[in-house]
């Protein structure tokens, strides 16, 4: 029994050959992709529910900041408030304040003055 082979079905033994070694060296090739793939996954989900944490703390922070801004403006009123409110105090008070230290002065003056004469007699006070 004689075994013959033409050169066209012996190219296309060796090319059956060269791919099934092709196929076996990339299987791990192949599961490594997978394995990737499935990494990439995970980290894109992983990712999406950072970005929903990111959001709700965002409305929460942005929540917070309209409060602080609510309590910036009322302290910003009441220190306008206290300011108004010390010049009509300054105003109001000004005047009799003036007038009882005049009156103190006076006073001053005049018991100096008669404190003077009582020692030393008629002399001018403003000398």
């Amino acid at each position: 029994m004689t075994f013959t082979v033409t050169i066209s079905e012996l190219a296309l033994l060796l090319a059956a050959i060269a791919f099934f070694i092709l196929v076996i060296y990339l299987i791990p090739a192949i599961i490594q992709l997978r394995n990737t793939a499935r990494a990439v996954e995970d980290l894109s989900q992983k990712g999406k529910e950072a970005i929903e944490d990111i959001g709700s703390l965002a409305k929460k922070v942005n929540g917070q900041s309209e409060d602080v801004g609510e309590v910036v403006k009322k302290i910003k009123e009441v220190g306008l408030k206290a300011v108004y409110l010390a010049d009509v105090v300054l105003t109001q008070l000004k005047g009799p304040i003036i007038t009882i230290t005049s009156i103190i002065a006076g006073v001053e003056f005049g018991l100096k003055h008669f404190r003077k004469k009582e020692k030393g007699g008629d002399k001018d006070v403003r000398e």
